[in-house]
């Protein structure tokens, strides 16, 4: 074999090599140091006491192309990500109103986002990787959308957080501070006493006026 051949044949299977590579970097980071993005899910969903649904394929993914796919996953990104800067936000006024309950619902909810956007984030280096075999793009999209629905429900209650929607206990200690805060609830026993007691003025006629 002549030595031009050779370095052509070098550089070929420098570059299958390269991709093997690719591909193989890709698998480990998605199946070996971080949960899959159902399983997170699974489990924030079973803490809930709610059961967790199997992400496929559906019609609408299944008639995207693989730009259409490349173009959506950037835009769940983004949308993704402000969530979690909406959140925070949302965090500041809790803190402000020092109210635990709302801050504890708050937190918890920030914590399952960017956990749902860190076991996500593998998926969209798949995407590129493969982004020449459609079936694998669709099956990789198909993920990647059900963690930007679950990002979207987890930023929808950390709204909740903030109203009278947390829960029974919640919504009823703040209608006590409402009723505290009002002087039509005379007649109620535990309300404190006023410190003085007032005295009726004499009418003008009165000649102690």
């Amino acid at each position: 074999m002549s030595p031009h051949m050779r370095g052509k044949t070098l550089k070929v299977v420098l570059v299958i090599c390269g991709l093997a590579g690719g591909v193989y970097a890709a698998e480990e980071v998605t199946t070996t140091q971080l949960p899959t993005v159902e399983q997170t899910i699974a489990q924030q969903l079973a803490a809930e006491g709610r059961e967790a649904q199997e992400a496929g394929l559906t019609k609408q993914i299944e008639s995207l192309s693989a730009e259409q796919m490349l173009g959506l996953s950037i835009k769940y990104d983004q949308e993704m990500r402000q969530a979690v800067e909406h959140a925070e936000d949302v965090k500041i006024l809790a803190y402000r109103s020092h109210d635990i309950i709302r801050m504890s619902c708050i937190d918890d909810k920030i914590e399952q986002i960017k956990a749902v956007i860190m076991v996500t984030a593998p998926r969209y280096l798949m995407l590129r990787t493969f982004k020449s075999q459609l079936v694998v793009m669709q099956s990789q999209f198909a993920i990647i959308s059900a963690a930007h629905a679950r990002v979207g429900e987890l930023a929808q209650t950390v709204d909740n957080c903030m109203g009278d929607n947390l829960d029974a206990v919640t919504a009823g200690r703040i209608q006590e501070e409402e009723v505290y805060k009002t002087d039509n609830n005379l007649n109620d026993p535990t309300r404190p006493q006023t410190s003085f007691e007032q005295i009726d003025r004499p009418p003008a006629a009165s000649p102690y006026y």
